[in-house]
C-alpha cells in the first residue's frame, strides 16, 4: 500500500503542474469558445438578413410586372371608352378601369413600403458585417493569443500528461476513482500530507493522534474525516509549521 500512496502522491503533483499550465492560459479557451459562437450568430443573421432582401427584391419586381400589365390593360379600357354605344357599356368599362387604378395603387404602394424596407435592411446588412469584421477580428487575436501560449506549454504538458498516463495505470482502479472523484469535488486537491502538530494539510484540522500514527504508517490509505481528502505522511511536510 505504501507504494500505492507514493503513487498517488506522484500523480497529485503531477495533475497540480497540469492544473498551473491551465492558469497560464486562463479564459482563452473560454473567450475563443464565446467569441466563436458570437462570429457564427452574426453570420447566421447576416445571412438571414441577405435572404430577406432578395425576397423583397423579388416582390418589388414581381409587383413592378403586373403594374406595368396593369397599365397595359388601363389603357386597352381607355380605348375602348371610345368605342362604347350606350350608357351601359360606358359605366361597365369605367368600372373596370377604376377596379384597374385601384389594384395599381396598392400595388405601388407596397412598392414604395418595399423600397423603404430594403434601405433599411441594406443599413441593417452593413451594419452586421462590420459587426462581423470586428468579431472576427477579435476571435483572430484570441486565437494567436491562445496558441502562442499554447506553443510555449505544449512540449510540458505532453510530457506531463504521459507521466500521468503511467501513473494511472499503475494504480488499482478504485484507488483511481476514489482520487478523481475527490480531485473534482475539491478544486484538483485530492492528496494531502500530514502537518505539523497533526493538522490535515487540506482543511487544517485537527487529527486524532491514534490516526496519525496509523497514516505514518502508509499501510493503508486513510480520508480526512472532515474535508474527505487523502491523507498521507510526508517527513518535511510534518515539521513544516502552518
Amino acid at each position: 500500500m505504501k507504494e500505492v500512496l507514493e503513487w498517488l502522491v506522484e500523480l497529485q503533483k503531477v495533475d497540480l503542474q497540469l492544473k498551473q499550465l491551465e492558469a497560464l492560459r486562463g479564459d482563452l479557451p473560454h473567450q475563443v469558445e464565446m467569441l466563436t459562437q458570437d462570429v457564427n450568430q452574426v453570420k447566421t443573421t447576416l445571412q438571414e438578413q441577405k435572404i430577406q432582401l432578395q425576397d423583397f427584391h423579388k416582390e418589388k419586381d414581381m409587383l413592378e410586372l403586373e403594374v406595368k400589365e396593369l397599365e397595359e390593360r388601363q389603357k386597352k379600357y381607355q380605348d375602348q371608352l371610345y368605342q362604347v354605344k350606350n350608357n351601359r357599356e360606358y359605366d361597365a368599362v369605367s368600372m373596370e378601369i377604376e377596379s384597374v387604378k385601384e389594384t395599381i395603387s396598392n400595388k405601388e404602394t407596397r412598392i414604395i413600403e418595399l423600397i423603404t424596407l430594403e434601405e433599411e435592411l441594406q443599413k441593417s446588412i452593413a451594419s452586421s458585417e462590420e459587426e462581423e469584421s470586428q468579431v472576427q477580428n477579435r476571435l483572430s487575436d484570441k486565437e494567436g493569443d491562445l496558441k502562442k501560449r499554447l506553443g510555449q506549454t505544449e512540449k510540458q504538458e505532453k510530457s506531463l500528461r504521459t507521466e500521468r498516463d503511467k501513473l494511472a495505470k499503475k494504480l488499482p482502479p478504485r484507488i483511481l476513482g476514489t482520487y478523481q472523484r475527490i480531485f473534482n469535488a475539491k478544486n484538483g486537491l485530492a492528496v494531502v500530507p500530514v502537518m505539523r502538530h497533526g493538522l490535515c494539510g487540506g482543511c487544517f484540522k485537527n487529527l486524532p493522534p491514534q490516526r496519525v500514527l496509523e497514516i505514518r504508517e502508509m499501510k493503508r490509505m486513510y480520508l480526512c474525516e472532515v474535508c474527505g481528502r487523502i491523507l498521507v505522511w510526508d517527513e518535511e511536510a510534518a515539521n513544516q509549521e502552518v
